[in-house]
């Protein structure tokens, strides 16, 4: 029974082989790299591109078509109906498919196998609220379904990545795998041992789908998003209030997944009906920009610039947000303390929810010998200092930070092999 593991994330994706004989073996998916972003284009009906040749294409075609990235983000929002593309109403379930499609196509063509049989990862919670958790996973059941795989199987993320660490680790412990990817951060409390591993070895699980992205909203909310009319004010003919942008469309500017959607036609109409009385010639100005942005695709790269800024201020005080483009101008000044005030309230709501694994244990952090670290955001300077303050420096290790979890999916496959 062979297998594939999918660690399908907000930000990468990546697969590994599970042979008949329990043999892993990592899948080159994009050229000889085993990850694969997970980003779509459509340049037009039924031609997809993906990963870096997704951003390549967009490039070609000057922003034409339809970009995605960061889909899995609506995986448990029941509002989201799934967006129009070239005249086809394609669910969230539609969209991941083609994604999870590409991935088995490759993977078969590597393999010279048909794998239907499939452990997928999945968050701690993909949200607080218990139905719209088993709506995610609904939604990545049916995703799985239509790109082929007929026997699927689920592993929370952070219970794969322990498991990566447990083949590592020969000695006996408590650890808290912490797992900071691009929407989500997941917390697992585990006992570390020999032999074989059961439920009761899992002391505390907990997650909060807030993570890289939502750091990145943060700094287009409170430093840039003003460059796109966040803060425009516009009267209508004959009424005597002074109205402000929506609110419901400020967070879709602010969300990598979500800005694409303002290109949707009521937002569309909208936006430009409201432009016609704006207050002031600046505000004009800044809806404009915003135009631009919508039409032609721009978020992509300019939530790459809002990343690499964040960057350059784990390494210096300020930092000078660019980004140029026919119809937009900005050269923004971003300091480390403003950041910092800016994500201090989400950075510690995350530290939060990770606390919460101790309320279910009975277990202090005192109690924990390692805290393993996963995924992209862990490197984020404020995570860090946090999470030093809770467990101290020295109890602080790094292992596999992009690869952990799909290693441990690997493994979760290849015991249920030995357990048939």
């Amino acid at each position: 029974m062979s297998y594939y593991a999918v660690d399908f994330g907000t930000s990468n994706s990546l697969l590994s082989y599970v042979s008949d004989t329990g043999t892993i073996s990592p899948i080159a998916l994009e050229g000889e790299g085993s990850v694969l972003r997970s980003l779509i284009y459509t340049p037009e009906n039924n031609k997809w591109f993906f990963g870096a040749e997704a951003i390549a294409e967009y490039v070609n075609h000057e922003g034409e078509g339809r970009f995605f990235r960061s889909i899995k983000k609506f995986l448990p929002e029941p509002s989201y109906n799934g967006t129009v593309v070239f005249n086809r109403n394609m669910t969230i379930s539609d969209m991941i498919a083609v994604f999870l499609k590409e991935m088995k196509v490759r993977a078969d063509k590597i393999t010279g196998k048909n794998i239907e049989r499939l452990v997928l990862g999945r968050p701690a919670l993909y949200s607080l609220n218990k139905d719209h958790d088993q709506l995610a996973q609904d939604r990545m059941q049916r995703a799985a379904e239509l790109a082929g795989f007929k026997d699927i199987i689920f592993c929370p993320e952070p219970i794969a990545a322990g498991l990566d660490y447990t083949s590592a680790s020969k000695k006996e412990k408590i650890v808290m795998i912490a797992d900071f990817g691009g929407g989500t951060s997941d917390f697992t409390l585990m006992k570390i041992h020999k032999g074989t591993y059961s439920q009761n070895d899992i002391l505390g699980l907990s997650g909060i789908f807030s993570a890289g992205d939502a750091l990145d909203g943060l700094m287009m909310r409170d430093f840039i998003s003003p460059h796109f009319g966040s803060r425009f004010e516009y009267k209508i003919p004959g009424g005597n209030n002074v109205l402000k942008f929506p609110k419901n469309l400020l967070s879709k500017i602010c969300s990598p997944a979500h800005i694409t959607h303002l290109r949707e036609k009521d937002t569309w109409e909208f936006l430009q009906h409201i432009e016609k009385f704006a207050l002031s010639e600046n505000d004009s100005t800044n809806m404009k920009q915003l135009f631009t942005l919508v039409e032609s695709q721009l978020g992509f790269p300019l939530f790459n610039e809002i990343e690499k800024t964040k960057i350059k201020l784990g390494q210096s005080p300020e930092a000078i947000f660019s980004y140029h483009y026919p119809g937009i101008r900005i050269d923004q000044k971003v300091t480390k303390k403003g950041y910092d005030d800016s994500v201090t309230e989400s950075v510690e709501e995350i530290i939060k929810t990770m606390m919460d694994v101790f309320a279910q244990s009975g277990l202090s952090a005192a109690n924990v010998d390692e805290v393993i670290l996963t995924g992209g955001t862990s490197q984020f300077p404020m995570i860090q200092t946090k999470l030093e303050e809770v467990f101290g420096r020295n109890k602080m290790l790094e292992h596999n930070i992009y690869q952990s979890v799909v290693n441990g999916l690997a493994q979760f496959a290849r015991n249920l092999q030995d357990s048939k």
